[in-house]
């Protein structure tokens, strides 16, 4: 039970990892490139032009706002129509841009602002580079925190497996020092502490997942009711498989570890600890 609370408490730390990756990821697609295009094209040359920019690898999607959606827009806005009031529109039409999450950081901004002035009927490109960088600068900085705590909860759980699987080991020791003495080999006297430590750490991890999946269902319905949009199935297959790993692995070493010490024990000091 003390295995499958430990990566419990580690597997919340991987669905916030997850869940922030997702949301880094929303937040990151939704700021947008403002492009002004050139007068001069018709509705249908531009709308033919957003489809082909579409096919730009740090493209996410485009969004095309003709001159009349503008100034309905801007209308809306001034709670006037400019076109009624000049008797024309004197807007032009415009596209919004949203990048995808792995170009919208600092480094690749310099590149997407340079291929995207290349396009054809540009006329002017704007977009909040101060935003991105407060919107990088902060993920970054969370992502730290969460890999100085998944450290030190890595270190806890292996403590913790550590010594339940001595304590396991050391109630039969005496269990050990017997076969000892009767000539079984080192191999043959270690491997069913090393397979049922396996197993022990394999069903702590099982049950782990089972309170997260269980965590997951309640807060879905009581607090959080989108948490299942910002947690793929493939991410957390991999943090099962994660959980799994960790919980087999380190109870197969530590019972390795802890096995190999009483087998080469003195038989008089095994009687004094």
């Amino acid at each position: 039970m003390s295995i499958a609370m430990v990566l419990f408490i580690v597997g919340c730390l991987g669905l916030a990892e997850i869940a922030g990756n997702a949301i880094r990821k929303e937040v990151e697609e939704q700021i947008a490139f403002n492009i002004l295009l050139k007068e001069g094209n018709s509705d249908e040359e531009n709308k033919a032009l957003c489809t082909k920019m579409e096919r730009e690898p740090f493209v996410q999607r485009i969004r095309y706002i003709s001159a009349n959606e503008v100034a309905e827009e801007l209308g809306k806005e001034l709670g006037e129509d400019p076109v009624m009031v000049l008797g024309y529109n004197p807007l032009q039409p415009q596209m919004q841009v949203y990048v995808k999450s792995e170009y919208a950081h600092p480094d690749s901004l310099p590149i997407v602002d340079t291929k995207i002035r290349a396009w054809d009927s540009v006329e002017r490109l704007s977009y909040r580079q101060d935003l991105f960088h407060t919107v990088h600068t902060k993920i970054k900085a969370t992502e730290r925190i969460l890999l100085i705590l998944a450290i030190v909860l890595l270190i806890i759980s292996f403590i913790q497996i550590n010594n339940t699987t001595r304590l396991l080991i050391y109630s039969k020791r005496y269990q050990i020092r017997t076969l000892s003495l009767v000539g079984a080999s080192a191999a043959f006297i270690r491997r069913p502490f090393v397979w049922h430590s396996v197993f022990d750490g394999l069903f702590g991890a099982t049950l782990a997942c089972l309170l997260l999946l269980a965590a997951i269902f309640a807060l879905d319905k009581y607090q959080l009711p989108m948490l299942w949009n910002y947690l793929p199935l493939r991410d957390l297959g991999m943090l099962a498989v994660t959980l799994l790993m960790i919980g087999s692995l380190v109870s197969a070493f530590t019972a390795y570890r802890a096995a190999r010490r009483y087998v080469r024990m003195d038989g008089s000091k095994m009687y004094l600890i």
